[in-house]
């Protein structure tokens, strides 16, 4: 999906998540001990979440 967003590659959709401040901060915890961003780190814990948990 083009976008004129410069920092979005095709293959990326760009979007606003609200979540809850402790909860935010036990991903940047994570994200800082894995050297990723945050928004990485949550790509990561969603991925790893469906790669144990297939949709049937």
């Amino acid at each position: 999906m083009p976008t004129n967003d410069v920092y979005t590659n095709d293959e990326e959709t760009r979007f606003t998540l609200r979540i809850e401040t402790e909860l935010l901060n036990k991903v940047k915890s994570q994200a800082k001990i894995h050297k990723r961003s945050v928004a990485k780190e949550i790509a990561f814990i969603i991925d790893e979440y469906f790669q144990n948990n297939p949709i049937k």
